[in-house]
């Protein structure tokens, strides 16, 4: 059998631990602990944002030879919320965020569990985008569009997944968060809190490969429905 006729590659999930691959994502929920109404929420987004970017360039796909196509960028940054209900939804949050940013003492047990459940759902996230990458879901709408819901669809179903209990390591204990994002940010930098996530992180990654696989066979199911 020549090399022309070979069937294709099938991209296995990367489930070893990659820095680059997800600390955007750390950034994203540590933006959360930020005692700044409003900034923290701006960070958080910046940093969700810049995931796919990252995760792209890690795999090749930002240089002119192989870019995600610009329609399909798009439709990962596209908020799937209808537009009324995240208006409402703006309305009803923004205040109740202000006073818990306020209340700090009071609520603060209360913003760790919302970084704890932000982190876990933003791990996932960029586990599957990178597996999605390498698949070639990506590469264009028609595929891009049922691949993202698929993404959602795994993403809400791992909640409560065995990874929460590292994303609560990760974040216990973090100070002068705002400080360790802006030297990221600027150049990308690491501070003790930075270097102490990482390693954290290191240290207990190897213990979800099966997990991670299982997510990934998960997200083929959904995609599959989503095709179908």
């Amino acid at each position: 059998m020549t090399s022309d006729t070979l069937p294709p590659v099938t991209p296995t999930p990367q489930t070893r631990f990659d820095w680059l691959l997800y600390a955007d994502a750390t950034f994203a929920a540590l933006a959360l602990l930020i005692p700044v109404p409003y900034l923290d929420s701006l960070l958080e987004t910046i940093f969700r944002r810049r995931m796919l970017k990252t995760i792209a360039w890690r795999n090749g796909r930002i240089d002119a030879q192989a870019p995600l196509p610009p329609d399909v960028v798009r439709e990962v940054y596209r908020s799937r919320t209808p537009w009324l209900q995240g208006c409402l939804m703006a309305l009803v949050s923004f205040p109740l965020r202000l006073l818990q940013r306020l209340s700090r003492k009071l609520l603060y047990v209360l913003t760790v569990k919302e970084a704890t459940d932000r982190l876990n759902a933003y791990w996932h996230r960029a586990f599957l985008l990178d597996y999605m990458i390498r698949r070639g879901d990506l590469n264009d709408l028609a595929t891009a569009v049922p691949a993202l819901r698929a993404l959602d669809a795994t993403v809400k179903a791992q909640a409560q997944s065995p990874m929460t209990q590292l994303a609560g390591q990760v974040l216990q204990g973090a100070h002068h968060v705002l400080r360790t994002i802006f030297r990221w940010l600027r150049r990308r930098q690491e501070d003790d809190v930075a270097q102490r996530a990482r390693a954290t992180m290191a240290a207990n990654w190897a213990d979800f490969a099966a997990y991670l696989d299982e997510v990934a066979r998960q997200y083929e199911q959904a995609l599959s429905k989503e095709m179908s």
